[in-house]
């Protein structure tokens, strides 16, 4: 048989044992459904798309007048971290395709030249790493483990995204109110220093009641300043996450504080967490490519194993098949295994921290939030209903001219601090709602009790 014909069935049975090989250890590819997980936990009506292109600094201007899940929608299709989050997502797709791929097969040709002259002779080897064929299944879950891991950080990207635009928007409305209520506060006091002014001038008060009301008046207009410069501050992080920082916005903001449903039991939120929570799943989609890894290093030693054909012309053609065997003299792949061992106890020590943290955060929110609620429902059913009504004494009292209008001023000023008071309950209840979401990794469809 000719060295030609050696050489047609040697690769002929190359591609055959790479095709049962290649087969053997073929898994089909983990669904690229990063985009669809983010946007099912957004619960968007427009589907999240990858961006190859940079957004400008400022998108193209929307209206002012804005509801909460269209500011929602807006931020997380705006958002340049969701977009990184997928890109590092699309690179880890790409590894798992990469390790699908059969590794080239290596032509070596040697031409030796006699001393005394005389034919050339030559040596031609084709050869392929048997390592890599042995490890590529291992390889292959390794890499699909990654990139479910990569998808979970696209869904914990809008999660944060989400979480951060409800608590500025709500913080924007709190802040509106709160400025409504202050002003009607210094309309109150404005009345009443009027009063003592002229009490003052007519020889019935003193100049401490004047000054009483201009302190509290001073007082109120720092808070003013101080909810104006919040507000302001507020507008420009809402600006931000809408995807237009520099424009000058005004926002309408038509959804206003609510109270938030009742909540479901601390351990309902915490097995909700430590199913559904993002962050988990992508460690212990890490944790079980860690434990791939560590498979591979034990047989690191096995790198530069090599199987083929080898072929000499010295004067006549001769053919035979070659192998590479490494010999684990000085590299044993200890220090491989050893490293791998050591990320692997590393991920390990990741999850548990993950774990316990949620149940930190879940419990920490879910208790804010329990407190919170009692609290604003006590201010809302019996503190403002008892200032109301000494308010209504007090007009009825000065109706029949029994008092000056003083005390229906000062039991306005009480109820309107009631309010106040209320208002910033309602702003941080629904802070501690938001925060006890993201802490569970999404809401629970199923409320228990």
């Amino acid at each position: 048989m000719k060295p030609s014909q050696h050489i047609k069935i040697f690769l002929a049975s190359l591609s055959g044992a790479s095709f049962a090989l290649l087969s053997a250890c073929h898994t089909p590819m983990p669904a690229d459904d990063a985009a669809a997980a983010a946007t099912k936990a957004a619960g968007l009506r427009a589907a999240i798309i990858f961006q190859t292109n940079s957004a400008p600094i400022d998108l193209a201007a929307s209206t002012n007048s804005l509801a909460l899940p269209d500011a929602v929608q807006q931020a997380v299709l705006a958002s340049p971290e969701i977009q990184m989050a997928l890109a590092r997502a699309r690179a880890a797709q790409a590894d798992a395709w990469q390790t699908r791929v059969l590794p080239n097969p290596v032509l070596h040709i040697l031409f030796r030249l006699p001393e005394g002259g005389g034919a050339t002779a030559i040596e031609a080897g084709l050869a392929t790493e048997l390592a890599h064929w042995i490890q590529q299944p291992r390889r292959i879950r390794a890499a699909d483990h990654r990139l479910r891991a990569a998808g979970a950080t696209v869904v914990t990207a809008a999660l944060d995204v989400i979480a951060e635009t409800e608590t500025h928007y709500l913080a924007h409305v709190a802040h509106q109110e709160t400025i409504a209520l202050l002003q009607q506060r210094q309309s109150v006091l404005a009345a009443l220093r009027e009063v003592a002014q002229r009490r003052l001038e007519i020889g019935e008060g003193t100049r401490l009641d004047v000054a009483a009301m201009d302190a509290q008046l001073a007082e109120v207009l720092a808070e003013l300043a101080e909810q104006r410069m919040k507000l302001a501050i507020e507008k420009l992080a809402l600006a931000r996450l809408l995807g237009q920082p520099s424009v000058l916005h005004d926002f309408q903001l038509s959804t206003p504080l609510s109270d938030p449903a009742p909540v479901p039991s601390e351990a309902a939120w915490i097995s909700n967490a430590l199913q559904r929570r993002p962050e988990i799943q992508s460690a212990r989609a890490e944790l079980a490519a860690r434990g791939d890894d560590q498979a591979l290093a034990r047989l690191a030693w096995l790198s530069g194993l090599g199987a083929g054909l080898a072929a000499e012309r010295d004067p006549d053609w001769s053919l035979g098949p070659s192998v590479t065997v490494p010999l684990p003299i000085f590299d044993t792949g200890a220090a491989a295994r050893a490293k791998a061992e050591a990320e692997l106890i590393e991920v390990r020590h990741h999850l548990t921290q993950l774990l316990r943290r949620a149940v930190q955060e879940v419990r920490q929110a879910h208790i804010a939030q329990s407190q919170l609620q009692a609290a604003a429902n006590h201010v809302r059913e019996r503190l403002i209903p008892l200032q109301q009504e000494r308010a209504r004494l007090a007009r009825a009292v000065h109706a029949v001219g029994q008092s000056d209008i003083t005390p229906v001023r000062l039991a306005e000023l009480d109820l309107q601090a009631a309010q106040l008071r209320l208002l910033d309950l309602r702003r941080r209840l629904a802070t501690a709602a938001i925060q006890l979401r993201r802490a569970g990794g999404g809401p629970i469809s199923m409320p228990q009790p």
